[in-house]
């Protein structure tokens, strides 16, 4: 058939298209949203306790720039390495006029999880549309009609870009609505993990656009997660083998490759230098510990509970009732990509490929898993769930076209940003104060030093919480304070005094009855709710 230049200017237009893309839109919006649905973040105050005290103390350290490791963990060492708490120390400074500390980590959170939404969905689309071109036959060799017009593809790239986000939608829902302010270790590294598993697939297909995204979510990954190690390595190394098989190695001297390769290698030595500091000044370090308890490790579970462990990330999400057998769950959300791959583009039979590693890859390291097998050590698995999610959709709605006209932009785009803005507020921030109250008795003097002490019986065991909410509180305010011996694993090394050294001990005790009034006992003994605290100079 005769050469017809004629197309060319439709097949030109979808490259000049400067409308905002939805992979732009949705996560803007869905930040916007969950921002209004959390005024709180912006003008409440908020007391941190447990978890989240102890990690706003190594915060408050990163800010001074002398936090050398990641949060404590129940293996008694610390998660590799504080990279994520220094942006929260630099987003506290940022937000320096939100009411909190806390919610200005949130915020700083929230724009942390929009920036790597971000940057998975471009990836995303970035290899969709790379698909799309590549496999649009040349116009004028065949009929008007027979391939595919730029109207169809920019169909195709917003049906893919509005399932996908769907399906991570889903796949969080267990951790929804808190999950994109967690500033928690296990939270921290969801979205991470998007970026992870997406640049990891363009990159087992012989590129290397995305390298410096697969290095990055690697270390933000493992430093904020010990098991980590156990999912990256091997992951990374299958990455590898597909980027070799490829031939992506074949462009190692173009200027693409050693440019991603010098970014990644700069960012890494930026992101160990603190674990490394505190590695050489300190023995044993805490990297020597976590190796040290890797090699010791001799830990097999059952195969039938670390299968239904793995399992549940996958049919959690969806309600499945208890009596449909998980595994044939999951055997279908695998086998209806599997057995329908022609209703795939070239990087979703990519993204399944790396899904089903991936699934090995994290059954065996629960296989191995140190201790019970908890719930939040495994949280990034329900990412790796909503991608899988993504590839049935895809399948199973492969005849939906979604219009790209201009109202059906604006009516899905309100839909979202009203669901997030009335149904996204953070259970979790509720002003706890205990501390205050306590503290406000206590009345602290600058030339003391204050001792906190709690037993680590079933009674008592529980007021660890309010403990490291009243040290945050005292080191905000400037008092000199510390735990005892026996909690030195829960804070960073300034915080820790020893038994003998001379301080005023504050000792937290529970009571039979709680008290909603606050009570003086005596000249040093308070009580309030669940919790009796004895001064003893």
């Amino acid at each position: 058939m005769k050469y017809r230049p004629t197309y060319f200017p439709r097949f030109m237009q979808t490259s000049s298209d400067r409308k905002l893309p939805l992979y732009v839109i949705f996560p803007i919006l869905f930040c916007l949203g969950y921002l209004l649905a959390n005024p709180g973040f912006f003008s409440q105050p908020y007391q941190e306790t447990g978890d989240y005290a102890a990690n706003a103390l190594q915060i408050w350290k990163a800010g001074k720039f002398e936090e050398t490791l990641g949060a404590y963990s129940r293996f008694l060492v610390n998660h590799p390495g504080p990279i994520v708490f220094y942006y929260l120390a630099l987003a506290e400074k940022i937000f320096f006029f939100v009411r909190s500390p806390h919610g200005a980590h949130s915020i700083g959170i929230v724009f942390y999880n929009l920036i790597f939404l971000l940057i998975g969905l471009k990836i995303f689309y970035s290899s969709s549309l790379t698909f799309s071109r590549r496999t649009m036959p040349i116009p004028g060799l065949q009929e008007p009609g027979s391939f595919q017009t730029g109207s169809d593809t920019k169909s195709e790239e917003n049906r893919s870009t509005a399932l996908l986000f769907a399906s991570l939608v889903i796949g969080l829902i267990p951790l929804l609505p808190n999950a994109f302010s967690n500033i928690w270790g296990p939270g921290v590294v969801l979205l991470p993990t998007l970026v992870l598993i997406l640049s990891l697939t363009d990159f087992s297909q012989g590129s290397i656009r995305n390298f410096f995204w697969v290095i990055v979510c690697s270390n933000i990954i493992v430093q904020n997660q010990i098991v980590g190690i156990s999912f990256i390595v091997p992951m990374f190394a299958v990455g590898s083998f597909y980027f070799y098989k490829n031939k992506g190695l074949s462009r190692y001297k173009t200027r693409e490759f050693g440019l991603n390769v010098l970014l990644a290698i700069t960012f890494t030595i930026i992101c160990w230098i603190p674990p490394l500091v505190e590695q050489f000044t300190n023995s044993p370090g805490n990297l020597s510990k976590i190796f040290g308890l890797a090699l010791k490790n001799s830990t097999f579970h059952k195969l039938g509970p670390t299968l239904q462990y793995v399992l549940s990330y996958y049919v959690s999400p969806l309600s499945i009732p208890k009596q449909i057998p998980a595994l044939l769950v999951v055997g279908i959300l695998f086998g209806i990509p599997i057995f329908r791959k022609d209703k795939l583009q070239e990087f979703d039979r990519s993204l399944l490929k790396i899904l089903i590693w991936s699934f090995f890859i994290t059954l065996f390291g629960a296989f191995k898993m140190k201790g019970g097998q908890i719930s939040h050590i495994y949280w990034f698995t329900y990412v790796l769930a909503g991608l899988l999610y993504y590839l049935n959709l895809k399948v199973i709605l492969s005849k939906l076209d979604f219009p790209s006209t201009r109202n059906f932009r604006i009516y899905s785009i309100s839909i979202v940003f009203l669901c997030i803005a009335i149904y996204g507020k953070n259970t979790e921030f509720e002003y706890d104060n205990r501390p205050e109250k306590f503290l406000t008795a206590l009345s602290p003097q600058k030339e003391n030093k204050y001792r906190i002490l709690w037993k680590s019986d079933p009674k008592d065991f529980g007021q660890g919480d309010l403990a490291l909410g009243i040290l945050l509180r005292l080191t905000r305010e400037g008092y000199n304070a510390c735990l005892n011996e026996e909690w030195h694993f829960l804070v960073p090394r300034s915080f820790r005094c020893p038994d003998s050294e001379p301080a005023i001990t504050i000792i937290l005790e529970t009571p039979e009855k709680e008290s909603e009034e606050f009570q003086l006992l005596n000249k040093n003994s308070f009580h309030y709710k669940s919790t009796i605290l004895r001064i003893i100079e």
